[in-house]
């Protein structure tokens, strides 16, 4: 794994790495993005609660899953990957895909936390 500064981690298509399954790798990109556009925290972890609940694909289907326009411009391709992935082993479950729902629901909780850790270590 190559570090990389803000600057160059940024400008990477997460929606992309998202779809690729590299999951790990679009963390901080994720975060660096939705910092720059304001998402609070709770916010994503919020989104990530309706994922569990509803699906990605449900979630994808929202009119604002984020307060903004500009936030939910951010999220809506990460959300729309995932939103039609068949789940691995074969056909997805009526109601949703539990195994997709969850690792993202997961890794918008991470979102959250690197953006909450940065925010902190930044005062």
């Amino acid at each position: 794994m190559h570090i990389r500064t803000d600057d160059e981690a940024i400008g990477f298509d997460v929606a992309a790495l998202l779809a690729g399954g590299r999951f790990t790798e679009a963390l901080v990109p994720a975060a660096l993005q939705a910092d720059r556009a304001g998402v609070i925290p709770r916010s994503l972890t919020f989104l990530a609660e309706i994922v569990r609940r509803g699906g990605v694909a449900y979630a994808a289907e929202l009119a604002e899953p984020l307060p903004t326009p500009e936030q939910t411009e951010l999220v809506r391709p990460w959300l729309q990957q995932l939103g039609g992935l068949p789940q691995a082993g074969g056909v997805a479950p009526v109601g949703g895909l539990p195994q997709v729902d969850e690792r993202l629901a997961r890794w918008l909780d991470g979102v959250a936390t690197i953006i909450e850790a940065r925010r902190l270590t930044s005062r």
